[in-house]
């Protein structure tokens, strides 16, 4: 699903306005686009770019921040100071490779945005397109661990580099195994704070899995999240009488995901929002 996210501007000069204007039009194919918002619509700004070179504009940017301090900010400026402290920057001049870049790594990284990893295509292989995402993606994951550790199960290498990226993101343990009998050998000898399991499994189906996730002292507690491409009443009754908690028809969307994490990981979820 396409995503567009506003972004407001503070003191840059008409011609930079008018090229970030163009570099949105240019990019409004993609997943991830970007439009402009006026002064009178701020507050409805997801991302803030700066002028880091105007004194007036970083004055007005900070009145704004006391009241929308979580709003991600990229500085804009002919060369990243020593001093930054972790701000992000944008280098002058502003060129399409140079300013998607940055705005795609602060909704990866800061917002925890991404679309182009939607969960559970029927075809393994990711396309050109997917492969830049997880690049793109992978370069943006902080390191810092939660002390959550998940379990994948799933045949689909295309669901599972997309599981990786996006629970990656919350700094999550991930395992990940192929099969039904795999994915029960890993619960036997671990404890998990969550299982995504898939439905259509080679031997052992997740029916069964599931049941026999929730008859074992080490996982009878673990929330399990089926994800399947069959969206059905049956499927999900069976899933339900299985034990599943939840049950995700495929393509799982990162929003999804997110309502997931925030039920049953509620301090992931706060820590990362």
């Amino acid at each position: 699903m396409d995503k567009i996210f506003n972004v407001t501007v503070f003191g840059l000069a008409p011609n930079e306005q008018n090229t970030l204007g163009s570099i949105f039009k240019l990019a409004a194919s993609r997943p991830r686009q970007y439009a402009m918002v006026s002064v009178a619509e701020r507050d409805r700004a997801e991302i803030v770019m700066v002028d880091a070179e105007d004194a007036n504009a970083m004055s007005d940017w900070r009145s704004f921040s006391v009241h929308h301090s979580n709003t991600p900010v990229v500085f804009v400026a002919k060369s990243i100071p020593s001093d930054a402290n972790g701000s992000r920057y944008l280098r002058r001049p502003l060129t399409l490779k140079r300013v998607l870049e940055t705005l795609d790594k602060v909704t990866i990284e800061e917002l925890k945005h991404v679309p182009e990893l939607v969960v559970g295509g029927e075809d393994d292989a990711l396309d050109e397109e997917a492969h830049a995402a997880l690049r793109a993606a992978q370069s943006a994951i902080k390191t810092t661990s939660s002390g959550v550790k998940a379990l994948v199960v799933d045949d689909a290498l295309s669901v599972r580099k997309s599981m990786e990226i996006q629970l990656g993101l919350y700094g999550m343990e991930i395992d990940f195994a192929e099969t039904g009998e795999e994915g029960l050998e890993y619960t036997q000898k671990k404890v998990y704070d969550i299982i995504f399991l898939d439905l259509m499994l080679p031997g052992i189906d997740g029916f069964k899995v599931c049941r026999e996730i929730k008859t074992h002292k080490l996982s009878k507690n673990t929330p399990v999240i089926m994800l399947t491409g069959k969206g059905g009443r049956i499927d999900k009754m069976r899933g339900t009488m299985a034990g599943a908690n939840e049950y995700l028809t495929k393509p799982v969307e990162q929003e999804e995901l997110k309502e997931v994490i925030k039920k049953y990981l509620p301090n992931v979820a706060q820590l990362n929002a």
